[in-house]
């Protein structure tokens, strides 16, 4: 910390400043305190050490008394000015707080480095509370969970500061005492002589998105919810709308919205149509805010865009052209009823720039900046944690790395102003503001031969109510040491010679994560090449990957680990979507089949595959593979000429699917084939054997037969004949 050497640009001391004539009745209250502790320790009386318990309850609830410590109004003061003090202490307890005091005491020395502002606010760091001004009593108990609001004024004189002593910033801190237990808050102000000073110029930017969710598109109801009176993104566009701040924009919003057309909600058309004529600088995020780093270290080769929306879009929507809201209205450039808009048209805007990415803080990596350039993203808003400085002095934002620029936010100016921009009270509200304008003050005054332009970076998400952006941008932007700058202006201004970039990266769960979901996005991509629409399957499933790239998810890991999971699930079922259902064994008993094998298609659109046929052996042999195209949620069965070649056995068919490209779709499938093929020769062998054993025996009879009929032996058919004749011809005789 840099003091005021010069005894005269010290606070003056004043008689009621010392804060040595409180010292020994305090050492007296603490005195007694001991004696009287340890003569109930000697004496040891039940109820004494009751009452002793209590009173160590109500100290530790003391603990949840805040004090805070602000300018009533403006966080200057000029030389003959009364410093104006609010001080508000809240009673956190479960009990009424009593009559106390109010010390209002000085900083002894200038705050003049960001180190002397930190300590000075962080008491835990700089114990000492400085030279007493004044004290005054409260005047009022505080019942439990209710705040008491002092106005507290030190009159000029009192204050001790005069022409002698340098502008900057100061400390001042509030003293609540009540039985002997303290409660303290710091605060501070800037004393302004009304000289010339060196401004630093301050740009800003802010993301305009939504919640995080799965949805790659906005719906029709949350579009109406988000951009009504009361949305959140009419809430964002409000508070940064015509203001010195740079608009980040979520492309989503501004697709989900032209995407619907004439079905789109009035409010959200009218959303758009402002964001149009705002007179901000606007840049795109990446699609759904995605993070480019957690891409980049994830293994992806580039960085991922939307597909073609074409599957998403609703020609109803477009039968006729909406009414311009305005003669500016951006629904989709050159709409012409009946057609429905291209990609381009949905993404299109004019922005202020397009080479800026804004990755998740203190986590991007060197080699993301080669993927980032790349991609046409030279410049990259870095938080501090990215880079490393190697001077006190605070230097431009923008720097040079070997792959292009680096603009670093300053994180303690972007706190103090998001602190500001979200706070519920007044109070938390002017401590903020007071702190802003006290380290702007400290840059300023750091070196005033060299002007500074640093970069602030707000929030995601601006609450919905209570946002006090613009009142705290305009109470930046009221002082003598600071100017609003765009965006531009932070990129252009001299290169911070002082700065380089320091590398980081995403933890190894996320990283391991999200290359489960780009292998998926592979294997989707090369699936879908044999589906009739392409698009329609891995245009949605894209969106669903960006979406899970925000960085907002890392406030919420186990949901989004739910939905990384979710998502890979859902992939999985789509790649196997078409199946090979036919199962075995199955007998082959022929030498040439036309083995049967059913294809499953369960997808809403025909799918065209190439099915190759793999046996485990020699047994079978197949000619070639064979095309077939599976017609939408139906099964369809072909048929695969396969011919036996050696001996009996058992034979694994392995059936595998292809994309028209040659991409494996799915796992293969295997069915168990029992080859016979000998049983057909040994059938036609036995047939044949039979055959010619009847027609054999047939023939030899009728050569037996002749051959006796030569020699004039009886046939054994005509010797039965005549053994039968000679029996009846006595009966005939006797007759006669």
């Amino acid at each position: 910390m840099m003091a005021d050497c010069d005894p005269a640009r010290r606070p003056v001391p004043t008689a009621n400043r010392s804060r040595s004539t409180r010292r020994p009745a305090r050492l007296r209250r603490v005195a007694a305190s001991v004696l009287v502790a340890a003569m109930l320790g000697f004496l040891g009386t039940p109820a004494l050490a009751t009452t002793g318990g209590a009173a160590r309850t109500a100290t530790t609830e003391f603990d949840d008394v805040s004090v805070t410590v602000t300018p009533a109004a403006s966080a200057s003061l000029h030389p003959g000015e009364d410093l104006a003090l609010t001080v508000t202490v809240e009673n956190g307890t479960g009990a009424t707080v009593g009559l106390g005091t109010v010390d209002v005491s000085l900083a002894q020395r200038a705050l003049t480095s960001r180190v002397a502002l930190e300590n000075w606010l962080r008491p835990e760091k700089d114990s000492n509370s400085g030279d007493l001004l004044l004290g005054t009593p409260t005047t009022e108990p505080i019942a439990a969970g209710t705040t008491l609001i002092m106005p507290v004024t030190v009159p000029a004189a009192d204050v001790g500061l005069s022409v002698r002593n340098a502008w900057g910033a100061r400390g001042v801190a509030a003293t609540f005492t009540v039985d002997g237990a303290t409660a303290e808050g710091r605060g501070t102000f800037v004393w302004d002589l009304g000289d010339t000073v060196t401004p630093v110029s301050l740009a800003t930017v802010a993301r305009i998105t939504t919640p995080e969710t799965t949805d790659g598109l906005l719906s029709t109801t949350d579009l109406q919810a988000f951009t009504g009176s009361s949305g959140l993104l009419t809430a964002q566009l409000d508070a940064v709308f015509d203001r010195p701040v740079a608009i980040a924009i979520d492309p989503r919003i501004i697709v989900s919205i032209r995407l619907l057309g004439n079905a789109a909600p009035p409010s959200a058309t009218t959303w758009l149509d402002r964001l149009s004529r705002a007179t901000n600088d606007i840049f795109p995020l990446r699609y759904a805010n995605s993070d480019a780093s957690l891409e980049a270290q994830s293994g992806a080769e580039t960085l991922l865009e939307p597909l073609p929306f074409g599957a998403l879009i609703d020609p109803a929507n477009f039968a006729t052209v909406p009414e311009a809201t305005s003669p500016t209205t951006p629904m989709v450039p050159e709409l012409v009823a009946g057609r429905v808009p291209t990609t381009a048209e949905l993404l299109a805007w004019d922005y202020t720039a397009t080479d800026i990415v804004w990755p998740r803080g203190n986590a991007v990596a060197r080699s993301d900046l080669e993927m980032f350039t790349a991609n046409g993203l030279t410049t990259t808003i870095l938080s501090s944690g990215n880079a490393r400085q190697s001077d006190s002095f605070t230097p431009n934002s923008v720097f040079a790395h070997p792959d292009g620029r680096g603009l670093v936010a300053d994180r303690a100016v972007s706190d103090a102003i998001n602190e500001a921009a979200q706070a519920r009270t007044a109070a938390a509200w002017r401590e903020a503001v007071a702190e802003a304008q006290s380290l702007l003050a400290i840059v300023s005054a750091e070196d005033v031969r060299s002007p500074r332009t640093l970069l602030a970076t707000l929030d995601h998400v601006v609450p919905s109510a209570g946002n006090r952006l613009g009142e705290t941008l305009n109470a930046l932007a009221g002082v003598p040491w600071e100017t609003p700058a765009s965006l531009a202006n932070a990129v252009s201004a001299p290169v911070a010679n002082t700065v380089e970039f320091r590398g980081r990266t995403e933890s190894d769960d996320r990283v391991d994560l999200v290359r489960q979901l780009l292998a998926a996005e592979r294997e989707m991509t090369a699936f879908a090449a044999s589906v009739a629409e392409p698009f329609a399957v891995t245009a949605p499933h894209r969106l669903n990957l960006l979406t899970l790239l925000s960085p907002g998810w890392t406030q919420q890991p186990d949901l989004w680990e739910e939905n990384v999971r979710a998502s890979l699930t859902k992939s999985s079922a789509v790649i196997n979507s078409v199946t090979v259902t036919t199962r075995g064994p199955i007998n082959v008993a022929a030498e040439e089949v036309d083995f049967p094998i059913t294809l499953r298609n369960e997808l809403n659109q025909p799918v065209t595959v190439r099915v190759q046929v793999v046996p485990s052996n020699g047994r079978l042999l197949v000619e070639s593979d064979i095309d077939a195209t599976i017609d939408a949620n139906s099964a369809q069965t072909i048929t695969v000429p396969v011919t036996a070649a050696v001996g009996n056995g058992e034979v694994a068919l392995r059936v595998t699917m292809y994309s028209p490209d040659g991409v494996a779709i799915g796992q293969p499938a295997v069915i168990a084939v029992n080859v016979h093929a000998d049983w057909e020769g040994i059938g036609a062998w036995i047939v044949a054997s039979v055959a010619f054993l009847f027609f054999g025996f047939g023939i030899w009879r009728n050569i037996v037969r002749r051959r006796k009929e030569r020699k004039g032996e009886p046939v054994r058919a005509d010797t039965d004949e005549a053994e039968a004749t000679p029996a009846a011809a006595p009966t005939a005789r006797g007759d006669e």
